[in-house]
């Protein structure tokens, strides 16, 4: 997925610089760069519509990153992926650097977490199971795949060429969580499926909240 995201912003950096054009009918002026904030890092690639006043962008966001938690009782080892593709439209209210920003992105953010036992075992929904009762345990956490995002930021937006400093804060909206918690033991033992049920239907309450992600990116491009 990340090598198509990352061909999908080649592919558009060569569309744009090769047919790009501004509202008067003139070659409009293409930049990319590289940003890096919240939603991880990678390349950005844009070009002006309306010179101090419209703009279009892709951005591309990766990362990985690994930590680890505890979620109801149960130790885990986690993963973070960050993988994001966003296509932003920007409105200059003032003619000026400062933008007003929306769009939206494809949104491929996931955890995937790994249970790791406590002194020999596992503890559900406040019952204690052995290592060996429970068997392998992993969770995953989703989100929906396509996020409408609304911010604000700064980008010279002018004909000027050269290097240009970049930077967003807004927010993208990703949907509830979707969470699962899986116990390979449980296909044996009803009552360990029952309470990793239990165990994942918390974990889904409190994640309920986090439908909203914060966007802080900042960056650097090059206007040709």
């Amino acid at each position: 997925m990340r090598n198509a995201f990352v061909a999908a912003v080649l592919a558009a950096t060569g569309i744009f610089a090769t047919s790009a054009h501004a509202a008067d009918g003139s070659l409009s002026k293409v930049d990319a760069g590289l940003t890096v904030g919240t939603l991880g890092y990678g390349p950005q690639v844009g070009f002006t519509l309306v010179p101090n006043k419209f703009d279009a962008r892709l951005n591309f966001g990766y990362l990985n990153y690994s930590y680890n938690t505890t979620s109801n009782g149960v130790y885990y080892n986690g993963h973070l992926k960050l993988n994001n593709l966003g296509l932003l439209g920007d409105w200059h209210p003032w003619a000026g650097s400062f933008r007003l920003t929306g769009g939206l992105f494809y949104n491929d953010n996931k955890f995937d977490l790994t249970g790791q036992a406590t002194n020999g075992t596992f503890t559900f929904n406040g019952v204690t199971y052995t290592a060996a009762q429970a068997g392998s345990v992993t969770a995953h956490v989703s989100f929906d795949s396509v996020a409408p995002y609304i911010g604000f930021g700064w980008g010279d937006n002018s004909d000027s060429a050269g290097l240009h400093f970049t930077s967003d804060f807004g927010v993208m909206y990703q949907g509830r969580p979707k969470a699962s918690i899986t116990a390979t033991g449980a296909a044996s033992n009803p009552q360990l499926a029952s309470d990793v049920r239990a165990a994942q239907s918390k974990l889904q309450s409190d994640l309920n909240n986090f439908q909203w992600y914060p966007v802080v990116q900042l960056g650097v491009v090059y206007r040709f």
